[in-house]
């Protein structure tokens, strides 16, 4: 029988609530975010490493980043990272590798998570090769506390913060990357697979607490979707066994609110026409759910997920200016794997002409994911609220929405509207919000500097 878990108070958000004034929000600040993902930067160090082996950090055109491990060296936090990157030949005539920086870029309806100012190092075999990054040049989008600039249906969600830096040089501490809401490495060369080291200094964090995990078998998703230059492939697997989209139930804590997805990557990489990097290793898409059609966003790595603050995916959303906010979930999709970890590659996954032992073999494989658990309390100074919504295709951005981070302005207080706060508690005056906007909704707490998302109430 499936657990079903209900939105209850948070008991740290009446305590923030009810025992601090809102804090004060720069003037630019827009009347509502998109929610972020929590950064490994802000879970590493407080959860032991066992529970974060082998999880996929980030995911992008860059390729993906695993975690291996998290040590701290005087104030430092370090995450140590497996990466596989993407090569792409440059018209000079030479490779070009490109891997992920600690940010994940929010494309399409997929929500972010923002990286602080870091410091990084390389291997590969075994040899370090930082000296590489001397001439490097970064592709970033840089972290603002503002609504989208462009609508779910875009790939780049923030496009004006992009940014190009190039000429860099490597400090004692690495090459320095600046914050960041997801973006690549560049540099000279064909190196796969590397180890990264990121380098953070101390930050203001949330206290975050591992609660439980839970272990699920899972096989490849069939069904529809843009699937790349496996599409033959996709569609042979839905001609002869029809769709299949499971569901798995959420055993969560009560106590969780957010949730960690820890599976193996899928072996090959579909999206690269070109095929030079076909046989690198992707991320896969998982959903939260409340039943067998209503869909969460596309929750592709990144970091940790809100767990009661969730939004309905954009291609099931067909009115309101914003992505329906969902009622509580107990339950989630595994990875939408065209293919299983453990097949290995064939011609016929191009061409559409697998065999029946082929397809059988594909469509029997198991998987093993786990799903973690965590309790986190945002801090109570330091932070701004924001109340939280997401933009589906019907948004039009009105240029910069919010500005670049950088301190100073006039100060307003922004109201933290809460259906469950007791009546004894004075209802703070309200400020004029987009008439499509929920009058009972979530907020989230943001560090003011960078942009990252510490914790929501609800």
């Amino acid at each position: 029988m499936v657990k079903v878990m209900r939105v209850t108070a948070v008991i740290v958000s009446f305590m923030v609530l009810i025992g601090m004034a809102l804090p004060p929000v720069s003037a630019g600040t827009p009347s509502w975010v998109e929610p972020r993902a929590l950064n490994i930067v802000d879970i590493a160090g407080q959860v032991p490493d066992s529970v974060l082996d082998g999880n996929i950090l980030v995911s992008g055109s860059g390729g993906i980043m695993q975690f291996v491990s998290s040590r701290q060296e005087d104030d430092d936090l370090i995450i140590r990272a497996r990466v596989y990157p993407r090569r792409v030949w440059d018209p000079s005539g030479q490779w070009v590798t490109t891997m992920p920086l600690l940010g994940q870029r929010p494309i399409f309806d997929h929500p972010g998570s923002v990286a602080p100012e870091s410091w990084l190092r390389l291997w590969h075999g075994g040899r370090e090769i930082s000296h590489l990054l001397t001439g490097a040049w970064l592709s970033y989008s840089a972290p603002c506390l503002c609504g989208p600039e462009v609508n779910s249906g875009a790939a780049e969600r923030y496009p004006s913060r992009a940014r190009f830096l190039s000429g860099l040089a490597v400090e004692a501490k690495g090459l320095p990357i600046p914050a960041n809401l997801g973006g690549e490495c560049n540099f000279f060369g064909d190196y796969y697979p590397l180890e990264a080291e990121f380098r953070v200094g101390p930050q203001i964090s949330p206290r975050v607490t591992y609660l439980s995990e839970q272990h699920d078998s899972f096989q490849s998703y069939v069904g529809v979707g843009n699937v790349g230059v496996f599409q033959g492939l996709m569609d042979q697997m839905v001609d002869r066994y029809g769709w299949r989209h499971p569901r798995l139930a959420l055993w969560a804590p009560a106590e969780a609110n957010y949730v960690m997805f820890t599976y193996p990557p899928m072996g090959y990489d579909p999206n690269d026409t070109t095929l030079n990097n076909l046989g690198r290793p992707v991320a896969g898409t998982v959903r939260l759910a409340l039943d067998n059609g209503m869909l969460s966003q596309d929750l592709v790595a990144g970091g940790a997920f809100p767990l009661r603050a969730v939004w309905q995916d954009a291609d099931q959303v067909l009115y309101s200016s914003h992505l329906s906010l969902m009622p509580p979930v107990d339950r989630f999709t595994p990875p939408e794997y065209v293919l299983p970890a453990s097949i290995a590659y064939d011609p016929c996954f191009v061409n559409g002409d697998c065999g029946s032992g082929t397809l059988q073999a594909i469509y029997d494989a198991t998987m093993t994911m786990r799903t973690i658990y965590l309790k986190v309390e945002p801090p109570t100074e330091g932070v701004q609220f924001v109340p939280l919504s997401v933009a589906d295709d019907s948004w039009s951005g009105q240029g910069l929405s919010g500005r670049m981070l950088a301190g100073g302005g006039a100060s307003v207080l922004l109201p933290l509207i809460i259906s469950h706060v007791p009546s004894s508690t004075p209802s703070p005056t309200p400020v004029p919000t987009p008439p499509v906007y929920p009058a009972d909704r979530p907020a989230g707490l943001f560090e003011p500097v960078t942009g990252r998302m510490l914790g929501y109430l609800w």
